[in-house]
């Protein structure tokens, strides 16, 4: 869910994210979720995929890669090379892992987490977030509208899906395309790349008083934004520094970026086995 709200995984490798942190992931601003993404929670993902993907083409896994950096590198005090975790992968192995690297490492290309993870029986499902504090990791709320899996496992994405709720009876919510202060004024913290706050001329800073005449909190911001109708425009007035400004804003259905994994209840054995040897339990 993390990496999925922030556009800056499309702009910013984890190879780069790594190097320039003390420039950039140390000093956030802003603009960061737009620009940045975080080399500790994309690369875990990233490391998912390379366990997985040695696991699915070799007899070997991420374990065993770890084991030999430490044994050549970690034990005796020998730094790594730049290349070092690939080319032990790859020794370990018999696989050439130069493309998956160039993609997912030095690259940006979206990861491919819903087929992975369906070829083990686990479903990647995606539904639009329920609010400013809603950390995914769960199914919706309400009855309706629950989302569906990203992938099955027969299906080929890169991404992790773009799945619309299939079941849904109600539109997804309306969205701003912006965060906001948990408390108090609901001052903008963030503003996302074409988003509808974006398009409308709404800045980071901005502190959003009335949503169409009326008076609005950052308690009480996003229950007004979700009683709108996407597409119909709203006038919201906010005070940027000392000035009050009027912007016109059309609210977005809400992307789907909110994420939980639930297991298959259809996997065929081959994939609930590869599950239980990865877990190292049946479930």
């Amino acid at each position: 869910t993390k990496v999925l709200r922030g556009s800056g995984r499309l702009k910013q490798s984890i190879a780069d994210s790594s190097f320039d942190a003390w420039i950039k992931y140390y000093r956030q601003d802003e603009n960061s979720t737009n620009s940045i993404v975080s080399y500790y929670v994309k690369g875990s993902l990233v490391a998912m995929l390379l366990d997985l993907h040695l696991r699915a083409n070799s007899s070997m896994s991420l374990d065993d890669v770890l084991r030999a950096l430490w044994q050549r590198h970690g034990q005796p005090g020998r730094g790594v090379p730049e290349e070092g975790v690939r080319q032990i992968a790859e020794e370990l192995s018999g696989l050439d892992l130069s493309a998956f690297f160039a993609r997912y490492v030095e690259g940006t290309d979206e990861m491919p987490l819903a087929v992975a993870l369906a070829a083990l029986g686990i479903e990647l499902n995606l539904r639009a977030a329920e609010g400013n504090k809603d950390a995914g990791g769960r199914p919706r709320k309400s009855a309706t509208g629950a989302g569906k899996p990203a992938a099955k496992s027969e299906d080929r994405v890169d991404g992790a899906g773009d799945a619309r709720p299939a079941d849904a009876k109600e539109p997804l919510l309306p969205w701003l395309g912006a965060r906001w202060t948990a408390g108090g004024d609901a001052r903008l913290t963030h503003v996302m790349d074409d988003g509808p706050a974006q398009k409308a001329g709404l800045a980071a800073g901005d502190v959003i008083l009335a949503w169409d005449g009326l008076k609005v909190t950052a308690g009480t911001l996003h229950s007004r934004i979700t009683r709108a109708r996407s597409g119909e425009r709203a006038e919201v007035h906010a005070f940027r520094r000392d000035e009050l400004m009027t912007f016109d804003v059309v609210p977005e259905p809400a992307p789907l970026d909110t994420c939980w994994l639930s297991l298959s209840r259809d996997a065929v054995v081959s994939a609930v086995q590869r599950r239980d040897r990865w877990l190292t339990t049946p479930w």
